[in-house]
């Protein structure tokens, strides 16, 4: 049981990390330079989604962290 929700939660890290990356790298600076994202987001929308993402993959991290693998 462990091991597949392991690997789910991985890849849900996988998929929220990949999506920062997008935010910081794409979104974030056409936002700053343009005034908008390309999804049509200005620099604070895109500022509160990087904060949400960050988060998210934090809790995730943290349940990574905590599986026990006894079971």
């Amino acid at each position: 049981m462990a091991q597949m929700t392991h690997e789910a939660l991985v890849r849900q890290l996988g998929a929220l990390r990949q999506r920062l990356t997008q935010l910081e790298d794409v979104d974030y600076m056409t936002a700053y330079y343009k005034g908008y994202s390309a999804s049509g987001d200005d620099l604070a929308a895109v500022q509160a989604e990087i904060e949400t993402v960050t988060a998210r993959i934090a809790r995730l991290e943290a349940r990574l962290a905590a599986i026990d693998w006894a079971d």
